[in-house]
Formats: structure tokens, C-alpha cells, sequence
């Protein structure tokens, strides 16, 4: 069971609470700084004493580490007495963290993320027992005692010793004088006829994809195996009217960012295109068609391999049986994925005499013009096939079983990620970087940033919200006020950044029922748990899949599956569970998420398993 996040401070340091900075020409941003990674470095030299590290911080202040010092994800507060001092005196020694310097890119700054909340904001680096490791400091001036103080520290492991990333001056030098074609050579290396893959990634989605290249870039090879027919599928074959409710800007793949001229908001079937040449370019290997047999996984210990068979079916339709032993297993199979989840039959659901379909199976309101629809739900799929519905003639109505965080991704998404990734943002920040900067919030202090959020978005999202509430629709902050946050990091939806949907429904071209169905009647009726009833020709349930936990089961085998830690949710430290970190499997990893996290987590995964192919890998800090 996923453990509850503990109990946080309800804000940040403010002007107001006494963490006010000296004017802004007062401020010796370098000497802060550097004057911070010399503390950092000073208390590292005395590993034992991890009281000196936790002196650093302000009274609510977090460390956030990221492999470099625990080999997990663990985020520690200072409000929980002795914490900080605790994992620091226990991780210090065996990292044996030296060489600290500021990093010069990205430059220290004096920043405001909020009119009352500044900051010194401090890159630096480091070496470890393992490799090279980087790290970002938020620092406040504590007026009280006239001494600046760390809010934040991210720690992070970049590289392992002996595995250089192969890019940038350390690209591979390419061949001369080749003795096969470039596709001889592409085709003898992606069937693995003479030797195994080291790495088998289920899933050859954005996830599966990303990890294939990262794994490349370290010179790791693997195979994806995906049941599909073609790369991208997962995206193509879904509703014809989807597209990505996040911008391009936050969407980029490892290595190949999308063209410049690329739309802000990509049609799905354009994605799944983008990575089909995606693989192509990266040199991904990927076995489509093709499943495990999850009766045949199994780990063999004293080899340190999971011996499996993928089952590959071949042009004629056969089926090919292929045993491998390979050294580590990534899934990749998607968050929201496992099975169309519907809910129990309801009274008369089988001879209904309308038709009824999942949104994964539902094509377009193509084939229903002038009929009436039913859509159960009401996030983002249901929005959607809503509006399509809507445009394509069909009477539409939603039914709303709970209420849903609706945003405008007009004046909701330039603040969510601070205007990193905005055009303005990438223009004076690398992908990496964003992500980095990203990534550097403990998701504690990400949950008062989005209540802040939220609160300002109450008021410039007003009349959308008024219009919705005339209509009947619920909305809500979601939980604890952080409106997507917590909603995507626990449930993976309740949540819904409108794209037009909302208009619809204020303006009436939507339908919206509360309550659940009761039962499906004769003549096309259903009635709903109110008494009401009404006729309807198409019901769809946008009510989501089975989950990462069931495709597991299916592609893993129901033994392995069942011994996998809690996969999503926030766990103690409010990290996120079993994501690109232990699950309870030997040399077992999962990636997924969204674009983000596909970038981020891919590189995570990839340490990790150069590290244990070097035997240097320990157990993660688990106090």
C-alpha cells in the first residue's frame, strides 16, 4: 500500500515570515553562491557529521537527492527533526562527495517566482564514488539571524565513470569503408540473430522509445517488443479528434527536438508519424507485434538474467518463439494502460439495443450524425469525444460523476511550469536545463506553487468557471488545492485543460447529467440512479484503463507482477512510487509518464543499469 505523503508547512518562505533579501543591488549573487557550495563542500569533507550539512538549511527547508548520494529517489525535510542530519551522516561516507564548484551555465540569479518569495538560485557540480553528479540550490535570506540559508537542495547523478554519454565531442566517430550497407547493418543489429539484447524494453511508445535511444547514447544495447503493427499506434489508432493538451514545448524526445515550425498543439496521428522516424533516427530496435510469453519469465540468479521468450508474429501470421537472457527488463507500457476500463454491466446492458463502446474503441462521430450520445465521464477524453460528437451533428450529453479541475491552457499553462517551457523560456534555457529546473522542486514545495496557481486561476478563468457552474457542470481546486497536481500524480486524471470542451458545455452545445447509470432499458433507454431516463443511441465510457498494475500482470506473468512495489501515487517522501527506482524486482525498471518524465526518467534507468552491469551499484537508503 502506497504509504501517505507526511504533513507539510502550508506555505513558502516569504517576505512576510522573514525571509526577506537585502534590494536587489545589494545582493552579491556570485558570493552567495559560491559561498553556499563551499558550506556544501566543507560538510562533505566531514562525512560523518551530517549536522553540519543540515545546518545549511532554513527551518523548513528540503533535500531533495536523485540517485547521487541514496541510489533512490528520497526527498528529506527539516521540519522532521534530524532528518536531514540523519541521511547526510549515513550517505556521505560512501559517496564521498568532492570537487564542488559553481556551475557557469546556467548563471546564479536572484529570482522571484512570486512578488513576496526571492531567492538565490545556485547550479553547481560535484564528483562522487560513482561518477559525476550536479546539483541546485534555492537559497533565502533569513533576516532573523542576517544569514542567507538553503531552501531547497537538489542533488543529482550524472554520469558513472568508464560510460561517457556518447554525444556532443564525445559522439562516436561513424565508419569508412563500410563491408555492408548502412540498412544490412541496421537489420543484422535489430534482429539480434548472433547475440541477445543486454536490455528488453516492453513498450515501444515515448516512454520505451526514449529509454532505447538514452540506453544508445551509453552504448547499451536493446530491443523494444510492442504488440502493435506499427510505432505509434497507442496514439494513432485511438480517437480520431485527439490531440495533445500539453505544447510542443514540453513534448520534445531525447536528441531530437520537433522542428521549430512544428504546431504548439500536435494532432495525435502526427505524433505517432513523429515517432516512427523518431526510432528510425535513433536507431532504436523494435519488434513489433510481438509480446512475452509471461508463463516462460524468469530470473536466474546466479547468472544475474532474466531468461524470457518473446513471441513475434511474422508477415504470414505465424507466430516465432524467440528465448533470450537478457540482463535487465524496462516497462515502458504506459501508465494508463492494462485494458479498457469499464464499470460492472449494469441491469440490462447486454441487450441494450444502442451501441456501446470504451473511448478506446470508439472511432469518430463520423457514423452518428443526427443520433444521440451518451458519453460517462468527464476529463479530458470525454471533453473531447464530446466536442467531436458535437461537431460532427450528434446530440451529445455528458454524464458527471464527480467533479473535475477544468484550466484554460490559455492562462493555466504558461504558469504551471514557471514560463519554462514557452518559447521565451527555451530561448534562454536547453531542454535539459528546463528540465532540470523542473525536476529540482521537491513536489512538496511544487504543491504550494500550484495552490497559488489554482487561487489566480479562480479569478482569471471566471467567467469559464460561472458559465460552467449556470450549466450544472461540477468543478472543484483538486486536492489540497493544487488543482492537476496531485489529481495526475495520485489519479491520473480528474482533471481537464479545455481545449473548447468547457465553452461547449456553458454555451449548451453540450448536454450535462450528474449522477450514474442505474440501467440500460428497452427501447434505448437509460436510466440514470435520479429516477430520470432518457433515450440515446451511442454510449461511451470515457472512464479510463485497468492501469500500469494489469499490464504487468499480462506482459510479466502474474508471480513477478505480484511481487512489483506500488507503481504511481506519492509515497512518504512524496516521490513518486516505483518510477525509474527499485520495484521490488531484480534489475526490473519502469518508465512512465508523460514527455517530461520520458526525457528524464529514460536517462535515471539508464545510470542505474550501467551501474549494476559495473557491480557498483548498491542497495537504495531506505531510512
Amino acid at each position: 500500500m502506497v504509504s501517505e505523503p507526511q504533513q507539510q508547512p502550508q506555505e513558502l518562505p516569504t517576505h512576510q515570515s522573514g525571509f526577506t533579501p537585502p534590494a536587489a543591488d545589494k545582493v552579491d549573487v556570485p558570493a552567495v553562491a559560491s559561498s553556499f557550495v563551499s558550506a556544501f563542500a566543507a560538510a562533505a569533507a566531514q562525512p560523518g557529521n551530517g549536522e553540519r550539512f543540515a545546518a545549511l538549511f532554513t527551518p523548513t527547508g528540503y533535500w531533495r537527492d536523485i540517485l547521487a548520494f541514496t541510489h533512490d529517489f528520497r526527498t528529506f525535510s527539516a521540519e522532521n527533526k534530524g532528518q536531514i542530519a540523519t541521511a547526510a551522516a549515513d550517505t556521505f561516507p560512501g559517496t564521498k562527495a568532492r570537487e564542488f564548484a559553481v556551475a557557469p551555465e546556467p548563471a546564479a540569479v536572484l529570482e522571484s517566482p512570486f512578488p513576496d518569495v526571492s531567492w538565490v538560485r545556485v547550479h553547481f557540480n560535484f564528483r562522487t564514488s560513482l561518477g559525476t553528479a550536479s546539483g541546485v540550490a534555492r537559497i533565502v535570506y533569513d533576516e532573523r539571524i542576517a544569514e542567507w540559508k538553503a531552501y531547497t537542495v537538489y542533488t543529482l547523478l550524472e554520469e558513472i565513470d568508464g560510460h561517457p554519454q556518447r554525444v556532443g565531442a564525445q559522439r562516436i566517430e561513424g565508419e569508412q569503408n563500410l563491408q555492408e550497407t548502412y540498412d544490412q547493418r541496421r537489420e543484422r543489429e535489430s534482429e539480434f540473430k548472433d547475440k541477445d539484447p543486454e536490455v528488453l524494453i516492453l513498450g515501444a511508445g515515448h516512454n520505451g522509445l526514449a529509454t532505447a535511444a538514452m540506453l544508445n547514447s551509453f552504448g547499451v544495447t536493446s530491443l523494444c517488443i510492442d504488440k502493435f503493427e506499427r510505432i505509434g499506434d497507442n496514439w494513432r489508432k485511438r480517437y480520431a479528434s485527439l490531440s495533445l493538451h500539453d505544447p510542443v514545448y514540453t513534448n520534445h524526445m531525447p536528441f531530437m527536438p520537433f522542428p521549430d515550425n512544428w504546431p504548439k498543439f500536435m494532432p495525435a496521428g502526427k505524433l505517432a508519424n513523429w515517432l516512427e522516424s523518431y526510432a528510425e533516427a535513433m536507431e532504436c530496435n523494435v519488434w513489433l507485434k510481438s509480446t512475452l510469453d509471461p508463463a516462460r519469465t524468469k530470473w536466474d540468479a546466479a547468472a544475474n538474467k532474466w531468461n524470457v521468450v518473446v513471441l513475434r508474429t511474422k508477415a504470414d501470421g505465424s507466430v516465432e518463439e524467440r528465448p533470450m537472457s537478457v540482463g535487465h527488463i524496462v516497462l515502458a507500457t504506459g501508465l494508463a494502460g492494462g485494458k479498457a476500463k469499464m464499470p460492472p454491466p449494469f441491469k440490462g446492458q447486454e441487450e441494450w439495443a444502442g451501441s456501446i463502446v470504451h473511448s478506446s474503441k470508439h472511432a469518430g462521430g463520423d457514423a452518428w450524425t443526427g443520433k444521440k450520445a451518451l458519453v460517462v465521464g468527464a476529463c479530458t477524453s470525454a471533453h473531447d469525444i464530446s466536442a467531436d460528437l458535437v461537431n460532427k451533428g450528434v446530440k451529445t450529453t455528458m454524464l458527471q460523476r464527480s467533479p473535475t479541475f477544468i484550466m484554460s491552457i490559455k492562462n493555466g499553462l504558461p504558469l504551471l511550469d514557471g514560463g519554462i517551457f514557452t518559447e521565451e523560456g527555451l530561448a534562454t534555457h536547453t531542454i535539459d536545463q528546463a528540465d532540470r529546473l523542473m525536476d529540482s522542486v521537491p513536489k512538496q514545495v511544487g504543491k504550494f506553487f500550484h495552490q497559488r496557481i489554482v487561487r489566480h486561476l479562480a479569478e482569471a478563468d471566471k467567467d469559464i468557471l460561472d458559465g460552467l457552474k449556470k450549466v450544472g457542470f461540477r468543478t472543484w481546486p483538486g486536492i489540497e488545492g493544487t488543482g492537476w497536481l496531485l489529481l495526475a500524480l495520485h489519479k491520473v486524471g480528474g482533471y481537464y485543460f479545455t481545449a473548447g470542451g468547457s465553452e461547449m458545455i456553458a454555451a449548451g452545445k453540450i448536454g450535462v447529467k450528474p449522477g450514474e447509470i442505474a440501467s440500460f432499458d428497452a427501447d434505448k433507454y437509460v436510466t440514470f440512479t435520479d429516477g430520470s431516463r432518457e433515450q440515446y443511441d451511442l454510449v461511451v465510457f470515457a472512464t479510463g484503463y485497468t492501469g500500469f498494475p494489469a499490464t504487468v500482470a499480462e506482459t510479466f506473468g502474474e508471480a513477478n507482477a505480484a511481487k512489483i512495489k506500488p507503481v504511481w501515487g506519492l509515497d512518504k517522501d512524496w516521490e513518486v512510487c516505483g518510477v525509474a527506482r527499485d520495484m521490488g524486482l531484480p534489475h526490473v525498471f519502469s518508465v512512465i509518464g508523460n514527455f517530461m518524465m520520458a526525457r528524464w526518467f529514460s536517462r535515471r534507468v539508464a545510470l542505474q543499469i550501467i551501474a549494476q552491469n559495473d557491480g557498483k551499484w548498491a542497495e537504495p537508503y531506505t531510512k
